[in-house]
């Protein structure tokens, strides 16, 4: 009984021997749903003459095909059109790639019982006939290339405008006959390795995303090591976003390559027990005790991003930045904190040295107490200015020296008064917006 369920079931019911008709008519059924075609052009803009014939924005990724049976290179009138399988997850092909076409329901499923009426074209993602990620474009080489002033609209082929055709070609196209595009092919555009289990997703333009874990030994290929398993297990998961290689990526570009943290244009690294060679912009944590491990030392979970510019921006609450052990913060040139309000609450706070141990002032409670210092000073000093009677014989002290010295006394504190803040301010040339603590 257990022979017959699952995958085991399922391979009998695909046996010809059990049913020959049954399986072939099967295969029928399924030739007559799925086909190939080559991409003649695509709909990705309200800027196509189509747009709008097409559904206008619910149009978008709506491509135009020829069978890819066309081997005498004819140019038809009509080409047959296509739309996006997948909802979420979008592909869109380039002109001259070819793509798998599935007969299913259209829209007008409830309009009709002719199958033809209520059945529609939808493609799957381009056939990797090269195995590239940049492009997997096969022209028909039998199909002439037009002059500029040769090509026609869709529908003024449908009107019966002839096609004047050319003897030769001139090379590949991959953009809208109609309206061009931006796609230019590059010869330094590299697929990544990939390793045993590996989930890789990989954009046209040297970005990826790779689901992969730690190989080391002799799960790694001889030439193409990761950089990310000298240390943990194999098996333990690692996951890496990068966009953008190397600037200096060869033109060898059908030669795979592995992810360079310190090469690549941007990265986001999410690890769980490997090492990730990176040697940080500015590694000097003397301003912490004790110091933390550096991003290549480190062999426990971690996110790492890189790239030549980070910004964290909360455009309508906060950016909370917290941590079990310590936060770091260095740079080689500078780091600046601006805001209206800037508030430190900590047991210590220290400034030039992590064994600095000389407290700093109590401002306020001392201004005050300094006032009332100076003011009493000044008081001795105008009685001085003013003494008489005394006995030079005795003292030794000129009159005028006395006299003096106690209006040099008076003038200094009346000095010092005059730049101290009166009592409840906060703002002096004393209390100045531009200090410096060294």
């Amino acid at each position: 009984m257990a022979n017959n369920l699952g995958f085991s079931g399922l391979n009998n019911n695909l046996n010809p021997s059990n049913s020959t008709q049954e399986f072939l008519n099967n295969l029928d059924v399924l030739n007559s749903k799925m086909i190939t075609g080559r991409v003649v052009d695509i709909i990705l803009s309200n800027t196509h003459p189509l747009f709008y014939d097409f559904g206008g924005w619910s149009g978008l990724g709506t491509i135009f095909f020829e069978s890819t049976n066309n081997l005498e290179g004819k140019i038809t009138k009509i080409k047959p059109t296509a739309s996006p399988l997948m909802p979420h997850t979008k592909g869109y092909p380039l002109v001259n790639e070819i793509v798998i076409l599935l007969s299913l329901p259209s829209k007008n499923i409830n309009t009709s019982i002719n199958f033809e009426q209520t059945n529609q074209y939808y493609y799957i993602n381009p056939i990797s006939v090269w195995n590239n990620n940049h492009h997997n474009a096969y022209p028909n080489l039998l199909t002439p290339l037009l002059k500029e002033s040769q090509e026609k609209t869709y529908q003024q082929i449908e009107a019966g405008s002839p096609l004047q055709q050319k003897s030769t070609v001139e090379g590949i196209e991959f953009n809208s006959p109609l309206i061009g595009g931006t796609f230019v092919e590059k010869s330094n555009i590299h697929p990544i390795i990939p390793f045993a289990g590996d989930v890789i997703n990989e954009g046209r333009w040297g970005n990826s995303i790779r689901l992969g874990s730690t190989v080391s030994g002799s799960n790694n290929t001889p030439d193409y090591q990761s950089n990310w398993s000298n240390v943990g297990k194999n098996g333990d998961p690692i996951t890496i976003l990068r966009n953008g290689q190397p600037k200096d990526a060869s033109k060898t570009g059908w030669l795979p390559l592995v992810e360079n943290i310190k090469e690549d244009l941007s990265s986001i690294y999410m690890t769980s027990y490997q090492q990730i060679p990176l040697r940080a912009a500015s590694e000097n944590f003397s301003a912490m005790s004790p110091e933390p491990l550096l991003p290549r030392e480190y062999s426990n979970p971690q996110v790492i991003l890189n790239s030549g510019r980070l910004i964290f921006n909360a455009y309508s609450d906060s950016i909370i930045a917290s941590a079990e052990d310590s936060i770091a913060l260095t740079s080689n040139k500078q780091i600046g904190l601006t805001s209206k309000t800037i508030t430190f609450v900590a047991d210590n706070i220290k400034f030039g040295s992590t064994e600095a141990d000389t407290p700093a002032l109590l401002g306020g409670p001392f201004i005050n107490q300094f006032r009332i210092l100076v003011e009493q000073v000044q008081v001795v000093g105008l009685a001085l200015s003013g003494l008489e009677g005394y006995d030079p014989a005795a003292t030794n002290i000129e009159s005028s020296g006395i006299d003096s010295a106690g209006q040099a006394l008076d003038e200094t504190c009346q000095n010092i008064l005059n730049l101290l803040p009166s009592e409840g301010k906060i703002t002096s040339p004393l209390l100045s917006n531009n200090i410096r603590l060294t």
